[in-house]
């Protein structure tokens, strides 16, 4: 079987690579999407066809994704393509005014947070044209809240350390730290760990069509290999057995874990993918 081409990846727009990762630019066959949880919220730029949130309904022509302790079912009209950019970690303030936080599990249209006339260009632009308003919109809200301070964003090789080795990592008592790691990223440390430590397993494993799951599980630090198809459930939507097949029917909602490591690195720039 010939899979479909990888998703276009397009680097920021110069100056603006301190606050957004390589954006993905994807074409969308339409029908239903079940997309895994996040970690950070994205930006999103609909420009062509429609996409619709089973519980947010249909996605503005420009909007904030929040970060999701969950997956999200959507449905796409067929033809739709659409633009993401990942915000780095604890760069939205510098980007919207907002925390991750006033975002997580929440699909934000960008016209409840900008004035109109900021969203206009925007509106009638052909598909074509959509990512130069995009990019123009982009370095307007730069100037505008670039002056702001950023949340926390952890350091490379955190998944090793333990809550309180972090708390003192950014001179923090523990339970400031875990007020400041919670409005940064929508969720406790307790609660992003395992989260993050499957999305790791997501974007870096390089799957053989019958992969054995136990040893997957060790290599990962699972306990088990119950634990790992829990996780998997929870933040994939699939078991790992029906994620290596969606992988391999180029599943529209998995083009991201098809693209190669250092692609994805660019894009999500999340230091501990790499850990």
């Amino acid at each position: 079987m010939t899979l479909p081409p990888l998703p276009a990846l397009q680097p920021p727009p110069p100056g603006l690579g301190a606050l957004l990762g390589d954006t993905l630019d994807i074409a969308l066959p339409g029908g239903p999407l079940l997309l895994p949880a996040t970690l950070h919220p994205m930006l999103v730029f609909v420009a062509a066809g429609d996409i619709r949130l089973e519980n947010g309904g249909a996605l503005a022509r420009a909007g904030l994704l929040g970060g999701s302790a969950g997956v999200r079912l959507a449905t796409a009209s067929p033809g739709a393509r659409v633009r993401m950019a990942w915000l780095k970690p604890g760069q939205l303030p510098r980007l919207l005014g907002i925390s991750a936080a006033e975002a997580f599990d929440a699909y934000l249209p960008l016209d409840l947070l900008l004035p109109a006339a900021w969203l206009s260009p925007l509106a009638d632009a052909a598909a074509d044209a959509l990512r130069l308003h995009a990019e123009a919109l982009l370095f307007r809200l730069a100037r505008q809240h670039g002056h702001r301070l950023p949340t926390l964003a952890l350091p490379s090789g955190w998944p090793a350390r333990g809550t309180d080795d972090l708390a003192a990592h950014f001179g923090l008592g523990l339970r400031q730290f875990e007020r400041r790691f919670r409005a940064s990223t929508g969720q406790t440390l307790r609660a992003f760990r395992p989260q993050a430590r499957l999305n790791r397993l997501l974007l870096h494993a390089r799957w053989t069509p019958s992969p054995d799951w136990a040893d997957v599980a060790a290599a990962a630090g699972y306990a088990d290999q119950a634990h790992l198809h829990r996780d998997f459930v929870r933040y994939a939507g699939r078991t790992p057995s029906a994620y290596v097949r969606g992988l391999g029917d180029a599943n529209p909602a998995l083009g991201l874990y098809r693209l190669p490591r250092e692609a994805i690195l660019r894009m999500c720039a999340e230091p501990g993918l790499r850990a």
